[in-house]
């Protein structure tokens, strides 16, 4: 998957230009992502997602998330998380090789934000922080040259890595990387993990102006797995997000993520969007372990939060992951009632013209009943406070105390979620 990290690329630069004197020449050449920062505030993506409201139920122990990406580097957010790795990398034959367990960076903030533990000082932590990584590196320090779309790598290297994870046993797994050619032993592969009860969840690859027409990302495009697209904090797609082959879509604009080395940074990339609905996907599985992935998946879209496209669309699929909902939902045999698809309709001038004119008579019968009110109200006292009014010639026969205003709260909006608190 290519991704693209737009501060950190001049970072990269810049880190370059001011160690010239200091680094061997071979080194220059690396791209690497630099280590990250500090980031204090909950995540956008977080506190959109809310998945901390799922964690009474589970926590995503006991299953293990197998990432198939760029590798994981070492972070303090995954201390402890990798439970195996398998390096399925091209052989690069360049001599100025990072030697970086993660030279890009994506693995290991796909890692983090599926499974990333809580550190004092920040706000960020993983959807299920209680699972396991199981690492697949097939990305070196670049992505292939050559392959159109760019960012994409060979089909059988991802068949080569599904295969090794169902090997370790993963409940999840999360294609990051994607290819745009399709292959038999890609097809094999998915189809054996599926058959051993993992859910398979794939990114839909990040979209560029020179993509040949009709490009299927792979294997989001195989029966069974669940494609997933990228959207704004605003919840709108995301410029790069790839329509079509889409099931589920998740924040994957801008969200904050582990970087190798350690530290936070921002990224963008429907990658990103994939370790969401993974992470969505073990929290299920750790509560209910009775479920099969199938059940799984039905549960991950029947409980999605319609788009304005409505269920179904070619960019959002059946709606946003709802961690929360997808976990605690009540369900029939494992599938929850779909919840109806948000609908908008355009609005004709001649139904604005009907509407102003139906405010219109509204306001003005209102008013004139107002009146009507106002002026039995004035009679009624004149006939009674009238003779009172006269003996004491007006003057109030008792001073009132004031009634302080009361000053209530207005209450809180709600969120994108009906079923989050406040």
């Amino acid at each position: 998957m290519y991704v693209t990290r737009r501060a950190q690329a001049l970072s990269c630069a810049a880190l370059a230009l001011t160690a010239v004197a200091a680094v061997p020449a071979p080194a220059l050449a690396q791209q690497c992502l630099p280590e990250g920062g500090q980031i204090a505030q909950v995540p956008w993506a977080q506190d959109l997602l809310a998945p901390d409201l799922a964690w009474q139920a589970g926590t995503g122990a006991g299953q293990r998330v197998a990432v198939i990406s760029t590798g994981v580097g070492d972070s303090p957010f995954l201390a402890g998380t990798v439970t195996g790795s398998v390096d399925l990398a091209p052989a690069d034959s360049s001599t100025q090789r990072s030697g970086r367990a993660d030279c890009l960076g994506t693995g290991t903030g796909a890692a983090g934000i599926v499974a990333g533990a809580e550190l004092a000082g920040t706000g960020f932590r993983g959807v299920a922080p209680d699972a396991r990584i199981l690492s697949a590196k097939v990305v070196g320090d670049a992505y292939p040259s050559g392959a159109q779309p760019t960012g994409a790598v060979a089909p059988d290297r991802i068949a080569d890595a599904v295969d090794w994870a169902v090997s370790q046993q993963a409940s999840v797994i999360a294609v990051t990387t994607v290819s745009y050619h399709d292959s038999a032993r890609l097809r094999a592969s998915v189809d054996r993990a599926i058959a051993a009860d993992a859910v398979v969840v794939a990114a839909v690859g990040d979209a560029s102006q020179n993509d040949p027409p009709a490009t299927v990302p792979y294997p989001a495009g195989h029966p069974g797995v669940l494609g997933v697209g990228a959207i704004t904090r605003t919840t709108e797609l995301a410029g790069f997000s790839r329509p079509g082959e889409v099931d589920l879509v998740a924040p994957g604009d801008d969200v904050v993520a582990p970087y190798p080395g350690g530290g936070l940074g921002t990224a963008a990339g429907t990658a990103y969007a994939a370790a969401y609905v993974a992470g969505s996907a073990a929290l299920v599985r750790s509560y209910r372990s009775d479920l099969s992935a199938q059940d799984i998946t039905n549960r991950l879209l029947a409980t999605a939060t319609p788009a304005g496209e409505g269920t179904g669309s070619a960019a959002f699929g059946h709606g946003i992951v709802n961690p929360h909902q997808a976990v605690l939902a009540g369900t029939a045999a494992g599938v929850p009632e779909a919840v109806p698809p948000m609908t908008t309709e355009a609005v004709t001038a001649q139904e604005i013209a009907r509407q102003q004119d139906t405010e219109r008579s509204s306001a003005l019968a209102f008013g004139l009943a107002a009146a009507g009110i106002a002026l039995a109200v004035l009679l009624a006292a004149v006939v009674v406070l009238g003779p009172r009014g006269r003996r004491r010639r007006w003057r109030s026969g008792r001073a009132l105390e004031p009634t302080p205003a009361s000053d209530p709260q207005a209450a809180p909006l709600g969120g994108l979620f009906g079923d989050r608190g406040k």
